[in-house]
């Protein structure tokens, strides 16, 4: 009897076990395959508790109150397949498969070029590796490697891309490139400029990216203006150009860009920060120069703006035009030689703001007269030496004996008489013990003295009765500012290719040859010319043809001896002529 109670019990209980069952087995889930993170459901459970499991992991639990159906998101999990189990009351009332496609997101869908992208890869398989990600099909990071759940990330910079959008795909060791869905970033136009501050007149580098491929009619502007034109960006969309910092206030000031297919508006603006600055030219002078003082950078119709050197207030009371801009005149003042400060401040600008430059003064050398000829008395001053040094003279290469000592502010006052020395240009060069130097060019004359005019012996005349003549020459005296010395030559050919007699020098205006010079009897020719101290010369006078001696020593001691006797023989004729009477 106990044992039919128990049967009859038994089949109860399974008859009500397969009655709550039967509705479970009707699960169902959707959808079957899709990437990490995905929404999958469960459908057709019955009321009462659940559990879901990913390869065995739970991944979701709960209780129905009634029939119904419950969602999970797909785990961070390498792809491929995956069972999915589900557990009602303890039995198990479902096993499916999942299949995880492998998936890309991206931080962010715009940019700029060189924007950093992370990108981040799901659904790899585990521990996948050489994983590339592209930008429109090529190389933009390389080397990643996926992590044991088939997840990786990676960040890289923009490159060099043309405005629009553009497609960023990855690929793995297993994983091929047309099994990922491809991401989508913007890119868009921006500029960079360097630097991006200065003076009024720097030159700044312009550059643009993201613009369109091959954008022609490209302008950068500058507060609304255009300042360069005519710029074509490349396949990338990028160019580059260079542009002056035109006068403009101190502060910041807008710098845009746009082309024949992107606004200005596209393009974030850029802000160029003006500094006040000053400028001088010529920027090396000579003490009495005039040099040109110009700023920019300061404020719009500012007044009340010095000029100083060295801190010394040399010019007052300039004003600037609406373009914060200034010019003014300024004659350069005693003072020592070197670099100085050039400097300026305003009713709105302090001199701390306003970027100095650099006025070098050179040392210089001034002559009165600064030509004439030798014994010429040379007044000689000095400026833009150093202060209180001992200054050296030289004339060419010719150091003076006398030195002189400058004054506090680098001046000197000096003379020379000018010496003996060839016509043309002459160096006369100051230089102090500080290794100042400073050099004027002395003018020595360049006339010649006239050619002398011959006395004697002239033209076809004879010189002398014997052998061993020492005749005496002479010509007409020349003057010279520079004064003259003569030049004596005696030749036995009129074209002086040997000479037997070369005399320079001569201070007198004639010459009588010595014993040594002395000339045998026979037919000679002599020229004389003239040179002055700055060494001019007159040119020779023509040769003049004379002879010396006329006969023999012993031939005229024969004639007279003869002549002696013829007298003697007449004497006694005449007398015995006489007696005869």
């Amino acid at each position: 009897m106990k044992s039919r109670i128990l049967a009859t019990i038994l089949c109860l209980v399974v008859l009500l076990t397969l009655g709550s069952v039967a509705p479970v087995l009707a699960a169902g889930m959707a959808p079957t395959e899709g990437i990490v993170g995905a929404t999958v459901t469960i459908s057709g459970l019955a009321a009462g508790s659940y559990s879901i499991k990913w390869d065995s992991v739970g991944v979701k639990s709960g209780t129905l109150s009634g029939a119904g159906s419950v969602s999970f998101n797909v785990p961070d999990t390498a792809g491929g397949e995956h069972t999915v189990k589900v557990d009602s009351a303890g039995v198990e009332v479902m096993s499916a498969t999942f299949n995880v496609l492998p998936s890309l997101t991206i931080n962010k869908d715009t940019g700029v070029v060189g924007d950093e992208v992370t990108v981040s890869g799901k659904g790899f398989a585990v521990n996948e590796g050489s994983i590339a990600v592209t930008l429109d099909g090529t190389n933009a990071k390389s080397g990643i490697t996926a992590g044991n759940t088939g997840s990786w990330e990676a960040t890289f910079a923009l490159p060099s891309a043309a405005s629009g959008s553009h497609t960023i795909g990855a690929s793995g060791q297993t994983t091929h490139a047309s099994d990922v869905p491809a991401a989508t970033i913007t890119i868009s136009p921006k500029i960079t400029t360097n630097p991006s501050s200065g003076n009024v007149g720097t030159a700044v580098t312009v550059s643009g990216t993201g613009f369109g491929k091959s954008e022609g009619s490209i302008q950068v502007i500058y507060d609304g203006t255009g300042v360069k034109t005519g710029i074509s960006a490349d396949t990338k969309g990028e160019w580059s150009t260079s542009i002056t910092i035109p006068n403009s206030t101190k502060g910041g000031h807008t710098i845009d860009a746009s082309g024949a297919s992107t606004s200005a508006t596209d393009v974030p603006d850029l802000t160029f920060i003006v500094s006040s600055a000053v400028t001088v030219k010529p920027s090396s002078v000579y003490v009495g120069d005039s040099v040109t003082v110009a700023g920019c950078g300061f404020g719009d119709t500012e007044n009340g703006i010095i000029v100083t050197l060295d801190g010394n207030s040399i010019k007052s009371d300039i004003s600037a035009n609406n373009e914060g801009c200034w010019s003014s005149s300024v004659t350069v003042p005693e003072m020592v030689g070197g670099n100085h400060i050039v400097d300026a401040y305003g009713s709105s600008t302090v001199a701390s703001e306003v970027a100095d430059t650099k006025l070098t003064v050179l040392s210089k050398v001034s002559l009165e007269p600064a030509d004439g000829n030798v014994g010429t008395n040379i007044a000689i001053s000095g400026t833009g030496f150093g202060a209180d040094k001992e200054v050296t003279l030289k004339y060419d290469t010719d150091e003076l004996l006398t030195k002189f000592t400058t004054d506090e502010k680098g001046n000197f006052q000096a003379n020379l008489v000018v010496p003996k020395s060839a016509g043309g240009k002459h160096n006369i060069t100051a230089t102090d013990d500080g290794g100042a130097t400073g050099t004027a060019a002395f003018s020595m004359e360049t006339v010649a003295p006239a050619v002398p005019e011959i006395i004697y012996p002239k033209e076809g005349s004879r010189a002398g009765l014997f052998d061993r003549v020492t005749p005496t020459f002479e010509w007409s005296p020349v003057s010279d500012p520079s004064g003259v010395t003569y030049s004596l030559e005696i030749a036995s050919q009129s074209s002086f290719a040997t000479t037997l007699v070369s005399l320079d020098n001569l201070a007198e205006t004639e010459y009588t040859l010595t014993e040594d010079q002395a000339l045998a009897r026979g037919t000679y020719y002599w020229r004389v010319k003239a040179v002055d101290g700055a060494s001019n010369d007159s040119g020779w006078t023509d040769p003049v043809k004379f002879k010396a001696g006329l006969m023999p020593v012993w031939l005229f001691i024969i004639i007279v001896v003869v002549g002696a006797v013829i007298l003697v023989r007449l004497f006694f004729m005449f007398r015995n002529m006489k007696k005869e009477r």
